[in-house]
């Protein structure tokens, strides 16, 4: 496979400067749309904020997977760490082997792909490795021709492997195969090579997302490797296979298992520590040699390290002093870094008149002591210092050095052999317990900016001091050395919980939408985001040639009633200076007026909606004048991907913004447009750019004649525009950051990171191709109108405004068929608008283990229905299948929850919207939830704490009662009785919430196996603290006759404001009920 290096000598040079030139442009030039014009954007990912640098452009490290190596050959080692978003970034040492300045070089780490052009003529083109998601990156010289290959580890459990065709000065990765050797596992793949048995050839060591560590020995040669799968011995599949894999553990329940290989205790042999999903890590110990290994589980809380969640370890000597340092990659971008001082030297550090440079911390102990004894003039003078700095204690005789020994080095404590760790659960409960010795620190706080400490133990500050001797107690007596107990030098502090120096702007804050103009009239261009919380986060720009952003407070800033908040300027009010505009979840714009100056604005909220504007969820304004008569007109874009024109029919001094277009340039992405105008092709027509939900961006370009309509000769140039994109949800916004006089790009993403892409020039690849214009709908006719003192706003909601008065229902059967369908046996129904449309869709459950989901034909009056899929989401959890759509997570859109014939519950969040869904599977709250047999969830704030509980209805009748808690980020539950209300409602329970009689409480309905509905309401006459009383409400369901099985479920079918009940059944089919209570 490596080709003729005296041949191929042209071809490499060629392949690195195409590597080089390529490194340049965030898109790649091979992967070219046919649009004329190909802007080359270069990532900058540093920035000064306040006079300090700081990574600030940079999209997420969560699950970093860290692999230090010396990948360019100057001797240093540089860092490559995969990504949940299944790529690799890049940071190369700019340092030294002891003093490692990283700094980020790319986000997207590319190789050469060879493909063959249509003349079968073999190319080289740059690609960005994408393994899907979660990249585990391991670097190893397989071939053993003195360079580094590289090997990727994925989400579904391949492992990609790439050839190093260059050398160790100037590699040159190849792609060979996404699965290397055909080892194909179950997912979230961790490969890690060393020689584990002494035989100079290179050995595998895999975890796996279910929990298992595999060890793969080398049955090949140091320049041929061969691991080889599971085989019978009589028969392998390849003669030379004599290895059979090894499971070296298997963590199970806990999954992500995440190996690092380490010579913790300095012995010659291979440790293995392996990162878990709870956050913690197990040591296996080699207790054997290096040729014979031998390892045992020592601990199941290494270092009593607990990274809150995922934990992925990686050990690398930072320091050059021979002892490794430790970081933990977690589920956040924070990698926790451990320093490790290592233990005599750090406590000869109190001797102020040693000179430690004179010493070898590689060195052992004993040379160590000698030599430092010679620097305090010698015996027996030594021993007073040196059992000082030892904390030997008082009044001890000493008169030889080897007396030091048992002193200098500690037990870790953390290790299932050491005796403190054995007798920690042994203690009496009147006895006093021994504190360990320190190994690491224990704070599991989330914090991701959190600065570096790195002074030594004397000289820490008293917080520090405070905690260290909360953590560690020194013994009078010296503990004894028992045999095969592991003793080591290494001694972990907390260094840092932000390892790469990540700054975000919005702090924490998700949801980052960008705006960025001169608002203060010094020349260059400040920065507002908006962000998910509603705050407002704004930066003045006090750099000369390149920003320095410095933070801008108001109040106006500040969280109010809104959500999701996406600012804009411009002057709405003739006076020179900029007001604010501001979306919000709810659809609607807020003003901020400028009552400042034009160099000092001071904004205030004096309009909450902005001429009554509504546009349905999640809006973001931007202002234009797009038709070039003196004043801003407004642009909006909105969950549904639309992005509404609204036309100043005012003047500059009064803006009144009258709607022209609910659909403009014919965008119609898929979910949660964003605008963005600039001038693509330099035609003098301004060009639009739209972000969307899927990440990407979709060019809209101007090819109107002078003197038309603003809104005709639009062209959809591309959805995916130069193939840009980020994770989630982006939010494009053109401005020249570094006054080059070139755009730049800023794009915000779902996870609140922001990206800036500068224009380095454009390239012209060929005239613009002819194409058809792209009709745009729902025009409001360009007749002359009359102006009204307000804008004129369509209201785009198609559901009838409802009377908020309360009324009993009254439900009459419509039909005992609904919709002609039938789903086999057990239909349990859902409904929820889920392509944004405006109508209900329907989703149905069934004993056969389907998930069926069904479109609602347009414009029928009974529910026509169009089956889209028996497997919605992919759904595989098992027969009868209970779904139900409720907002679990209390964000006002609705998630999705399936019971199982087992008991499970399987969870689908809504990262979308109410309008238009994005159901992401999230497994995490149910967790150690089940419900018995037919499981039915449902939810309601059972304890009146603002957070959403949980009922599940099982096989027995009964219904469970969990309660949700905090435990980090996600929500969980913890079950509360087994019975509720203690119900039994024979067999079957189905519990539904639902507020029936319009007098905003919730009503809980439980359907059962032979057809009974019972209603409950909670009981307001009586008061208690933390939870809901509940009293039995007769006359709902009485007089009617209902079917065997029922589920029912209630929706606002015929759009009239109460609601209508439809009912599963027992022999799959639906029946539907419309009340007519009103």
């Amino acid at each position: 496979m490596i080709q003729d290096r005296s041949s191929g000598k042209i071809i490499s040079l060629l392949v690195f400067l195409l590597m080089i030139f390529s490194s340049f442009s965030w898109n790649q030039l091979s992967a070219q749309s046919e649009l004329p014009l190909t802007y080359l954007w270069k990532p900058k990912y540093y920035a000064s904020v306040e006079g300090q640098e700081r990574l600030i452009y940079a999209r997420s490290f969560a699950r970093s997977q860290m692999k230090f190596v010396d990948i360019d050959g100057d001797l240093d080692k540089d860092l490559l760490i995969g990504k949940a978003d299944g790529r690799l970034a890049f940071f190369r040492n700019e340092g030294t082997p002891k003093q490692p300045r990283l700094r980020l070089e790319t986000e997207d780490f590319e190789v050469i792909h060879e493909e063959k052009d249509a003349n079968q003529q073999l190319m080289y083109l740059n690609r960005i490795v994408d393994v899907g998601k979660n990249a585990a990156p391991e670097l190893s010289d397989i071939d053993d021709d003195g360079d580094m290959d590289l090997f990727v580890g994925s989400s579904d459990g391949q492992i990609f492997f790439f050839e190093n065709r260059g050398n160790k000065l100037l590699p040159k990765f190849f792609r060979v195969t996404p699965i290397y050797m055909n080892l194909n596992f179950v997912g979230n793949s961790v490969p890690r090579f060393a020689d584990l048995n002494g035989d100079l050839v290179q050995d595998l060591v895999v975890g796996l997302k279910d929990g298992r560590v595999m060890i793969f020995f080398n049955s090949g040669v140091s320049t041929n490797a061969l691991f080889c799968k599971e085989f019978e011995p009589l028969n392998p599949p390849y003669k030379r296979c004599k290895y059979q894999p090894l499971m070296l553990t298997n963590i199970s329940p806990l999954g992500d298992a995440s190996p690092a290989i380490v010579d913790w205790d300095l012995d010659k042999d291979l440790d293995i520590v392996i990162g878990k999903s709870n956050g913690k890590l197990d040591f296996f110990w080699n207790k054997g040699n290096p040729i014979e290994p031998d390892w045992h589980l020592e601990s199941n809380h290494f270092q009593f390290i607990d990274s809150g969640g995922l934990s992925v370890p990686t050990f690398h000597d930072m320091n050059g002093d021979g002892y490794p340092e430790l970081f933990v990659g977690t589920s956040t971008s924070g990698i926790i870094y451990y320093e490790n001082r290592e233990l005599v030297f750090d406590r000869l550090k109190a001797i102020k008149t040693m000179d430690l440079t004179l010493l070898n911390p590689t060195d052992g102990p004993e040379r160590i002591l000698k030599e430092a004894c010679e620097q305090l003039r010698g015996m027996p003078e030594c021993l007073f210092p040196l059992g000082a700095a030892l904390d030997v204690p008082p009044g001890s005789k000493l008169a030889e050095l080897d007396q030091l020994l048992p002193y200098l080095l500690r037990p870790d404590t953390s290790l299932n052999s050491t005796p403190l760790a054995q007798s920690e659960t042994a203690e009496t409960k009147g006895k006093a317990k021994k504190k360990p010795v320190m190994q690491a620190n224990t704070n599991t706080e989330k914090d991701a900016t959190a600065e570096t400490s790195s002074e030594a133990p004397a000289e820490t500050t008293e917080e520090e001091s405070k905690d260290k001797a909360n953590t560690t107690v020194e013994a009078s007596e010296p503990e004894v050395k028992e045999p095969n107990q592991l003793i080591t030098r290494n001694q972990l502090w907390l260094n840092t919980r932000n390892f790469l120096g990540l700054h975000r702007l919005t702090a924490s804050e998700r949801h980052a939408i960008p705006f960025s103009t001169d608002w203060n009239k010094d020349g260059k261009s400040d920065l507002i985001l908006g962000s998910a919380s509603g705050r407002l986060y704004a930066f003045e720009n006090r750099g000369e040639k390149e920003p320095d952003w410095w933070p801008l407070e108001q109040k106006v800033f500040a969280p109010n009633q809104r959500r999701y908040s996406a600012p804009t300027l411009g002057d709405l009010d003739g006076d020179g200076d900029l007001d604010l505009i501001s979306g919000n979840r709810q659809g609607r714009l807020e003003l901020m007026e400028n009552r400042g100056t034009a160099e000092k604005p001071e904004w205030t909220l004096t309009d909450v909606n902005l001429a009554q504007i509504d546009v349905g969820s999640y809006s973001v304004p931007r202002l234009f004048d797009i038709d070039g008569d003196g004043d801003l007109d407004l642009f909006v874009g909105n969950s549904r991907g639309l992005v509404i024109f609204y036309e100043n029919q005012g003047s500059k001094e009064s803006s009144m913004f009258v709607i022209r277009s609910t659909r403009f340039a014919g965008v119609n992405t898929k979910g949660h447009a964003v605008p963005a105008f600039f001038e693509w092709n330099a035609d003098n027509q301004n060009d639009l750019l739209v972000g969307s939900r899927e990440g990407f961006l979709g060019l809209h370009t101007n090819t109107a004649a002078a003197g038309t309509s603003v809104m005709k000769g639009w062209k959809t140039q591309s959805d995916r525009w130069q193939d840009l994109r980020v994770p989630s949800f982006s939010s494009p916004y053109f401005t020249d950051l570094n006054g080059d006089e070139k755009i730049d790009l800023l794009m915000g993403d779902e996870e609140g990171h922001l990206i800036l892409l500068e224009n380095t020039g454009v390239l012209k690849t060929e005239e613009i191709p002819e194409s058809e214009l792209v009709l745009t709908q729902n025009i409001v006719e360009e007749e002359p109108v009359a102006l009204e003192e307000t804008a004129a706003v369509v209201v785009q909601a198609s559901q009838a405004k409802r009377d908020d008065s309360a009324f009993d229902p009254n439900f009459e059967l419509v039909t005992t068929n609904y919709g002609g369908l039938d789903v086999g046996k057990r239909a349990v129904p859902a409904f929820l608008d889920l392509d944004g449309d405006s109508d209900l869709d329907l989703v149905i459950g069934n004993h056969a283990g389907e998930l069926r989901l069904y479109l609602h034909e347009t414009g029928s009056e009974d529910g026509e229905w169009l089956l889209e899929t028996k497997t919605y989401l992919g759904y595989q959890g098992g027969r009868n299948a209970s779904p139900v759509f409720t907002d679990l997570d209390g964000d006002s859109d609705r998630d999705l929850l399936v019971g199982t014939e087992r008991g499970k519950i399987f969870y689908w969040e809504n990262q979308g919207s109410l309008e238009l869904p994005d159901l992401i599977p999230n497994p995490t709250p149910f967790i150690g939830v089940t419900g018995c047999r037919n499981s039915v969830p449902s939810v309601l704030d059972l304890n009146q704490d603002g957070q959403m509980d949980l009922l599940v209805g099982n096989f027995l009748g009964h219904i469970r009662e969990y309660h949700q808690i905090n435990n980090g980020d996600a929500p969980h539950f913890k079950l509360e009785r087994r019975q509720f209300l203690n119900l039994d409602v024979g067999l079957g329970a189905v519990p539904r919430v639902a507020d029936l009689n319009n007098d905003s409480f919730p009503d809980l309905v439980i359907g059962s196996d032979h057809g009974r509905l019972v209603n409950f309401q909670p009981n307001t006459e009586e008061k208690a603290v933390n939870a809901m009383q509940w009293k039995l409400k007769g006359g709902y369901f009485d007089k009617l006759k209902l079917p065997v099985g029922g589920a029912p479920v209630f929706e606002d079918m015929d759009f009239d404001g109460d609601l209508d009940m439809v009912i599963g059944t027992e022999n799959g089919t639906l029946e539907y009920y419309r009340n007519i209570g009103r």
